[in-house]
C-alpha cells in the first residue's frame, strides 16, 4: 500500500496533523491517549510482552544513555533493538538493530501491517483525540524487533513516561536520567511535577530501576513510586558511581564503581562530566541485564567509539565547530564545563531553541562569555520559533538574528579564524539541520 518512506511518515503523522487544531493545550494527562498505543500493540499479538525491553526516560541525555546501553550489550555478543526519537535526517533512524537503521522495505511492510488498526481507531476517535505518531512508530519498532529475534531492546520514552505512548511497551528494567524542569505546561510547572511524569516509568512488571543522581524533590518522587510498586531503585552515588572524571583531548576519562567491581581508566568519546555519569548509569543497567561483570576490554573499546549526534560533538576543527542539543539553563551548565575546557580566543554561538524551551536561560549563561550570539530558526513545522524570542533575548544581550540555519553557519564561519569556537546549540531539529549542512550520514551508529 505504501510506496516509500515519505508516505509512511505522512501516514503515521496523519492523525495528529488532521486533528491538530482541535487538540487541547495543557498537561499530558489530558492531551495524550496512551491507551491507543496499547491497543495497537495488542492487535499485533502483544509482541512487546514477548520481549525483554529496557525502558529509558529522563530530561536530557536519554538518547545517549540509550545508545550506551545498546552498544555495551551489543559488544558483549547480543542482538539489540534500539528505539529513539526524534530522528535527525531520516525517519528510519528511529528503529535500529545493532546500530543499523531499519530498511525502507521493512518499514513499509510493517506500516502496511498496522494500517488496518490505525485506520479503524482513527475513524472512531473524537475530534480532540489523536493517534500519537511516536507511539505508532514504537509499535512498528516492537514488531520489527520481534520478527528479527532481538535478545534485548532499548526503548527511549518520549518527553514524559506516565502519560507517554512509548511507555505502554512492557519493560523488565528501567533507567531514569537526570530530571530537570522542562516541557513546562505538558509536564507541569515544578520539578516535582515533572518528576511525577517521569516516575510513571516505575511500574510492574519492572524488576529494577536505575537512576541518575536527582535533585531533592525529584529523588523523593522516584523513591515514593519505587516503594509503592515494591520495585528496587538503584541510585547514582549509592549503588554505583563514576569517579576520577577528567576532560582530555581524547574525550572524557573516568572510572566506575559497579555492582560487580571497578572499571578503571575508561575513556568516552563524548565530552562532559555528565557523560561519565551517564556511562556509569549505562554500565549499572548493563550489569543488571547480564547479571555479571562486564568485559573491561570490550567496554573500553565500545565507550571510545560511541558516537551520538549533537552531544558536544566536534564537527570541524578549523574553525572549531561544536554541536550540542542544549535547550535550557541546566543543560547549558553541563555544556559550560566543556566550553571552558576548549581552547579558543573568540566564540560565536548559534542558538535555535523553540519558544517553549528555556532559550533565555541559555542566552543568560552565554552572555558571560561576551561572545557573538546568533539566533536562528530550525526547520520544523511543529516547533514554535517567533520574533518575540529575539526581542526578549535582546533585553538580555545584543543578539543577531539570521532566519536560516545554513546561512547562520556560513556567516559565523565568515567571521572566524583558526582560533574561533563556533558553538551550535539547539533542539533536535536544529541538530538535523546542522547535520544536513555538513552532509553527514546518520543511518548507522
Amino acid at each position: 500500500m505504501f510506496k516509500n518512506i515519505k508516505e509512511v511518515e505522512e501516514f503515521i503523522y496523519s492523525s495528529y496533523v488532521t486533528r491538530y487544531n482541535n487538540i487541547p493545550s495543557g498537561s499530558d494527562a489530558f492531551v495524550r491517549n496512551p491507551n491507543i498505543t496499547r491497543e495497537m500493540l495488542d492487535y499485533l499479538g502483544s509482541v512487546d510482552r514477548k520481549q525483554k525491553n529496557i525502558m529509558i526516560t529522563g530530561s536530557k541525555g536519554k538518547g545517549s544513555l540509550s545508545v550506551m546501553v545498546a552498544k555495551i550489550l551489543e559488544g558483549h555478543g547480543y542482538k539489540i533493538g534500539l528505539f529513539t526519537s526524534p530522528h535527525l535526517r531520516d525517519y528510519t533512524e528511529r528503529i535500529r538493530i545493532n546500530g543499523k537503521a531499519i530498511s525502507e522495505n521493512d518499514l513499509i511492510a510493517i506500516a502496511d501491517k498496522i494500517k488496518p488498526i490505525y485506520d479503524e481507531i482513527e475513524n472512531r476517535l473524537p475530534k480532540h483525540k489523536y493517534i500519537g505518531p511516536v507511539g505508532a512508530t514504537a509499535v512498528m519498532a516492537m514488531s520489527y524487533f520481534y520478527e528479527n529475534n532481538t535478545d534485548f531492546n532499548v526503548i527511549e520514552c518520549g518527553r514524559g513516561a506516565r502519560f507517554d505512548d512509548v511507555n505502554q511497551i512492557q519493560g523488565f528494567v528501567g533507567g531514569i536520567n537526570k530530571i530537570f524542569l522542562e516541557h513546562v505546561g505538558p509536564l507541569g510547572h515544578s520539578i516535582d511535577e515533572v518528576a511525577h511524569h517521569k516516575a510513571g516509568l516505575i511500574k510492574k512488571p519492572l524488576k529494577a530501576v536505575f537512576s541518575a543522581e536527582q535533585s531533592k524533590y525529584a529523588d523523593l518522587v522516584l523513591r515514593y513510586e519505587s516503594r509503592k510498586f515494591n520495585i528496587p531503585i538503584n541510585i547514582y552515588n549509592q549503588e554505583f558511581s563514576a569517579y576520577d572524571i577528567r576532560l582530555t583531548n581524547n574525550g572524557t576519562e573516568f572510572s566506575v564503581n559497579g555492582k560487580f567491581g571497578k572499571y578503571e581508566d575508561l575513556c568516552l568519546s563524548l565530552l562532559g562530566r555528565h557523560q561519565a555519569e551517564n556511562a556509569s548509569l549505562a554500565i549499572a543497567i548493563s550489569e543488571y541485564v547480564l547479571n555479571k561483570k562486564l568485559d573491561k576490554v570490550i567496554l573500553s573499546e565500545i565507550l571510545q567509539n560511541i558516537k551520538w549526534p549533537g552531544r558536544m560533538e566536534i564537527l570541524e576543527k578549523i574553525p572549531l565547530v561544536v554541536l550540542d542539543g542544549c535547550i535550557s539553563r541546566e543543560s547549558m551548565t553541563q555544556a559550560k564545563e566543556v566550553i571552558d575546557f576548549l581552547e579558543y580566543k573568540k566564540m560565536i554561538a548559534i542558538v535555535a531553541i523553540p519558544e517553549d524551551k528555556d532559550y533565555l536561560g541559555v542566552i543568560e549563561i552565554l552572555k558571560s562569555y561576551k561572545c557573538d550570539i546568533i539566533m536562528t530558526y530550525a526547520d520544523n513545522d511543529y516547533l514554535k520559533f517567533t520574533e518575540k524570542q529575539v526581542i526578549e533575548a535582546r533585553k538580555i544581550y545584543p543578539v543577531e538574528f539570521i532566519n536560516k540555519v545554513s546561512n547562520a553557519i556560513d556567516y559565523a564561519k565568515s567571521q572566524s579564524n583558526e582560533n574561533t569556537l563556533i558553538l551550535c546549540l539547539g533542539t533536535q531539529s536544529f541538530i538535523k539541520d546542522v547535520k544536513i549542512y555538513y552532509k553527514e550520514d546518520t543511518l548507522n551508529i
